[in-house]
């Protein structure tokens, strides 16, 4: 019996999958997370979306933790720091802004290399006992991982940029009988977890047991068919499996072979890779995370990381003061990039939620 089945369910009737079909999915407006697929017994992930298995009680768990269907930030904020951010603060709200790297710097490891040094830390200190990665196959498609070991870790690092409904994951980490759950991923996957760590119910199945959320910086992500056959494979002449590695910089999007070689093309050029459900999201920073970390506003071979809660801020003291990652200040003209480029994700999320009919989540 899966761990979700054994967990009690809510009395009430409210919205059922039905509403959350019409309105998320059959819109595609639908992120692909995996929150509702984690969190209900009833729905799978079925060629490639969430799919109803079972009979639908209208319990309302899949519809309430969606991050697409109402996402009120403000209440969020106001419930996880206490105060909603300003109009100054274009990344979220945040304790402390440096550059960081991992020392060292694992083979494979995204720019500094900082999201997968910190979960090792945690790991090591006893902030978790398993983490929550994205991982991917010869061919570049994601598989979500549950993870134990420093090299586990290590060999899951690097971007992935395409959709991965890595918040299922967190349904085996509970089934398994993890206590404290990390997770790392991208904002529309925070957002579903912080919503379901924050809102207010009757019922308990677990939620106490995810204790840290490391998120990306992310301006959009790709639809894995889309991306490989119409740019890897047409545009670049290579396989998925010649791909070593994805990288945005510069204002670049850049393919690196396995002999070395980068392809590139202009970021607005792959518009038409972009999955739909990347649409009607405000986030670039992860700003629910407990800590945030992405390349923008560093140099290369250098991390952004953005302390947010208590949690994120002794996590990277910790890491600091052992040596796992050394830091120098981020300059103001690099926050001031990566607040423009959070700026920007706010105006084409105010556009397309204006072309795509949503008007549940505020920012």
């Amino acid at each position: 019996m899966a761990a979700k089945e054994k967990f009690a369910e809510p009395t009430y009737l409210e919205c059922g999958f039905g509403e959350l079909e019409y309105k998320v999915i059959k819109s595609e407006i639908c992120c692909r997370c995996g929150t509702c697929e984690a969190f209900c017994p009833r729905i799978e992930h079925v060629e490639n979306k969430p799919a109803l298995v079972n009979y639908d009680p209208l319990c309302g768990l899949c519809f309430t933790y969606c991050p697409r269907t109402f996402l009120d930030m403000g209440a969020m904020e106001t419930k996880l720091f206490g105060r909603t951010r300003n109009a100054t603060e274009a990344l979220g709200i945040y304790k402390k802004a440096v550059s960081a790297q991992a020392k060292p710097i694992v083979a494979g490891a995204q720019d500094g290399g900082v999201a997968s040094a910190l979960l090792v830390q945690a790991l090591q200190s006893g902030v978790i006992d398993c983490a929550v990665v994205t991982d991917r196959d010869e061919e570049w498609r994601t598989v979500a991982k549950v993870v134990t070991s420093a090299e586990e870790i290590s060999a899951s690092a690097g971007t992935k940029y395409t959709i991965s409904n890595s918040v299922d994951a967190v349904r085996v980490a509970l089934e398994k009988g993890y206590k404290k759950i990390g997770f790392v991923g991208t904002p529309c996957q925070i957002q579903g977890l912080r919503k379901v760590k924050l809102l207010d119910e009757p019922y308990q199945f677990g939620q106490d047991r995810i204790a840290l959320l490391v998120g990306l910086f992310c301006m959009e992500n790709f639809d894995y068919e889309a991306l490989m056959n119409g740019l890897v494979k047409a545009r670049f002449g290579l396989a998925p499996k010649d791909v070593a590695r994805f990288e945005i910089k510069k204002g670049m999007f850049r393919v690196i072979d396995k002999t070395g070689k980068a392809h590139e093309v202009k970021i607005e050029e792959t518009d038409a890779f972009t999955f739909p459900g990347c649409g009607p999201c405000f986030d670039f920073a992860s700003e629910l995370a407990d800590i945030s970390v992405g390349s923008v506003g560093s140099g290369d071979g250098w991390s952004t990381v953005l302390t947010r809660t208590d949690v994120g801020e002794k996590l990277y003291a910790v890491a600091l003061a052992k040596g796992a990652v050394s830091e120098k200040p981020v300059s103001e003209k690099g926050l001031a990039l990566a607040g423009r480029l959070a700026a920007g994700k706010v105006k084409r999320f105010e556009s397309k939620c204006a072309l795509m009919n949503v008007s549940g989540i505020i920012r």
